[in-house]
């Protein structure tokens, strides 16, 4: 019993993986583009508010030097054939694929509390050679999704935070082709004042 138990989850995972990587229809393409890794496979940790040199003036912040930074992560892409039976190789026909723009959605992590910025769409222009690992740098959390009121402004000189995961996707073509395919990654995003820098504290800039 067991081992039959053992084997139905081994068919539920593989039909699970199959059904993940039909989504998008990569089957009739030449190139299969995953992301093989993005900010190192760790967790990002945003700073809603940079504080510079801040000093505390009868007991409150002063806050003419604070200043608010955009946020970017680095993404490694990579390229592989669909099989083994098409020969393929950089700059061949439909090899290369070109990466033209990305969406990030936030969600909560389960039992978080706070408020998720809005839905961001990026434009791109990352070129992955058939067969090969690219990393570029994307924006992750623009300038006036962080200025946005109601957002981050609660957790101003404050030690709250709000856990959250950023669910981006990607979308593209291959090279010689105009249609379109997209693929997604998700990522850990704890958003709070970190008025101590440490080394949790992962700033890819």
């Amino acid at each position: 019993m067991k081992r039959k138990i053992l084997a139905f989850s081994f068919v539920v995972g593989v039909l699970a993986i199959i059904a993940a990587s039909c989504e998008n229809g990569s089957e009739e393409n030449r190139a299969v583009v995953i992301v093989s890794s993005i900010n190192e496979n760790v967790p990002y940790f945003s700073d809603v508010l940079e504080q510079g040199d801040t000093v505390l003036v009868g007991g409150l912040p002063y806050t003419v030097d604070d200043f608010i930074t955009e946020d970017y992560v680095v993404v490694t892409f990579y390229n592989r054939p669909y099989n083994d039976f098409t020969t393929t190789g950089p700059g061949k026909p439909l090899s290369d694929f070109l990466i033209t723009r990305y969406r990030v959605e936030w969600r909560l992590t389960n039992g978080a509390t706070g408020t998720v910025p809005p839905t961001y769409d990026g434009a791109t222009n990352i070129q992955v050679p058939s067969n090969t690992l690219v990393s570029a740098a994307i924006l992750l959390v623009p300038f006036n999704l962080k200025n946005a009121a109601g957002v981050f402004f609660p957790l101003w000189y404050s030690d709250t935070e709000v856990l959250t995961i950023a669910h981006i996707t990607f979308w593209g073509h291959e090279v010689g082709s105009d249609r379109e395919w997209s693929f997604a990654a998700e990522l850990t995003v704890n958003f709070g004042d970190w008025v101590i820098e440490t080394d949790k504290k992962k700033q890819q800039q």
